[in-house]
């Protein structure tokens, strides 16, 4: 596992990248010192949960604290003008080095020390011809130029989401030095990948990547950016491996620590900020221990926690869900219920099914019809079949049907019949039906 922070995938890979180059290239803007940003922070500088679409605009792949994404029929510079104006009213400031064109743009926008990324390309799907991929992207408001780091090197370049520079100690001994300074300034390790480290305070992840400098004999590269995070989600400093998701709000890791000392810790982190477990102790569900927490504004976090024995670590997630996501799931489940339950309390029809001449009963309920047709009528007996249904009302989701065998699904509002059936050719080909929310009765040809 790694710490990368997962992304709903979008179109335009390549242009992403250059758009990403092009928005980091830009000069650096004047990012106040103040700590790294809460999300209730980041939500007053800029709620890209709340940020108007275009019109026509699709549903958004991904709208979060961090992230707003969606698809439009539009071109770039209309898109980049009408979420520039949008910014500007809100007192965002572009800042010098934005491109627009027919083929994409892209820009970055501060204020009062936040800094956020806005771009729009060809989505590049000929299925959906003029559809643009729009994203804007909310980087917090860490002054990436303040932070500490080790004596001896050298500025190659600092912007408002990445900060360059080299240096000519070793890549192992340049790593070790950023992360001891890091943590001395309050920055939590947050989990980590070959030639990277992520760091975390507040609701800000810091991405630290150090490694040979290309091309530069003998010199390390090291590189600095911050991504605002959708949700404040504590992990011990210590851990095997961690992985943080975004999108799920969710962290992932394993440990050596014991289960009870996993659970002191959150009692105690999460205690601090106002959050009170909902049991004493972990609740066994299947293979889980489960602890709930949940704070005075109704914002949910889940703690699941099972050992994995050859791996001889304890594998422990927490996952983040706001007061209005909890209610939105609880909406779902209360629907989904109460679905279930109206369907239950339905009563069943009978529903009669014509057998084919010179079928053989073998087993009849009112969920259930068995019986063979001679060796080869197999396809000849459904065909039959699926007619009359067809002429009763049915429609039919056909999986397979051939001469040897056949998967059809029929269907009446709620009401389902399933026929399968096998003819192997060298003994009465077998056919099975089944009914859901149906009584079924066979019938003989001409009854």
């Amino acid at each position: 596992m790694s710490g990368t922070t997962f992304r709903p995938a979008h179109a335009g890979p390549v242009l992403t990248c250059v758009l990403g180059l092009l928005t980091f290239l830009a000069p650096a803007a004047s990012i106040s010192a103040a700590p790294p940003a809460t999300v209730a922070e980041a939500v007053k500088a800029l709620d890209l949960t709340g940020l108007p679409l275009m019109k026509g605009a699709q549903a958004p792949t991904s709208q979060s604290v961090s992230l707003l994404s969606y698809r439009v029929v539009a071109d770039c510079p209309t898109a980049y003008a009408f979420h520039k104006k949008s910014l500007t009213e809100q007192n965002w400031t572009e800042q010098p080095g934005a491109v627009t064109t027919e083929q994409y743009a892209s820009g970055t926008f501060t204020h009062h020390g936040f800094v956020v990324s806005l771009s729009a390309v060809p989505l590049g799907d000929p299925q959906q011809p003029g559809v643009i991929f729009v994203s804007l992207t909310l980087h917090g408001n860490v002054d990436l130029k303040s932070l500490p780091r080790p004596a001896g090197m050298s500025e190659i370049y600092v912007g408002p989401q990445v900060a360059m520079y080299s240096t000519s100690a070793p890549v192992e001994e340049t790593a070790v030095a950023c992360r001891k300074l890091l943590v001395e300034d309050g920055w939590q390790p947050y989990g980590k990948a070959p030639g990277v480290e992520w760091f975390k305070q507040n609701a800000i992840r810091l991405t630290v990547s150090v490694s040979a400098a290309p091309a530069q004999a003998g010199k390390t590269a090291v590189s600095l950016s911050a991504e605002q995070l959708s949700a404040d989600v504590p992990a011990p400093a210590e851990t095997v491996q961690l992985q943080y998701a975004d999108s799920t709000k969710q962290v992932l890791f394993d440990t050596k620590d014991r289960e009870e000392d996993i659970v002191a810790f959150y009692h105690e982190t999460l205690g601090k900020a106002g959050w009170k477990a909902t049991t004493e102790n972990p609740v066994s569900v299947d293979f889980k221990h489960i602890l709930i927490f949940r704070n005075e504004p109704g914002d949910l976090f889940t703690l699941e926690m099972y050992p994995v024995k050859d791996e001889g670590v304890l594998r422990v997630t927490l996952r983040h869900q706001s007061a209005a996501e909890v209610a939105a799931q609880e909406k779902r489940l209360n629907e989904a219920m109460a679905a279930k339950k109206k369907l239950e309390n339905t009563p069943t029809s009978k529903v009669s099914i014509a057998l084919p001449a010179g079928a053989t009963l073998a087993e009849s309920s009112p969920t259930r019809i068995e019986f063979t047709v001679a060796s080869g009528q197999g396809k000849a007996a459904a065909d039959a079949l699926r007619k009359s249904m067809q002429e009763a009302g049915w429609k039919e989701e056909v999986t397979i049907a051939d001469g040897k065998v056949g998967d059809i699904t029929f269907q009446k509002g709620n009401q389902e019949v399933s026929l399968s059936y096998v003819d192997p050719g060298f003994i009465p080909a077998e056919f099975t039906l089944r009914g859901r929310q149906v009584e079924l009765e066979p019938a003989r040809p001409g009854k």
